[in-house]
């Protein structure tokens, strides 16, 4: 399996620990971000099959 160090794209972005602490931490909070819309998404389909 390829380190994201070594890949000749991604790895310009994770080549320091600082980087990738910093990407991660982004990656992180779009994940939690995305989970939010979805759930909410969700709740708004559920209310309008209700009503």
């Amino acid at each position: 399996m390829i380190k994201l160090e070594e890949d000749p794209i991604l790895g310009r972005f994770f080549d320091t620990p600082e980087k990738k602490a910093k990407w991660l931490m982004r990656i992180k909070i779009a994940y939690i971000i995305w989970i939010i819309f979805l759930i909410i998404g969700i709740f708004f389909i559920l209310v309008s099959w209700i009503l």
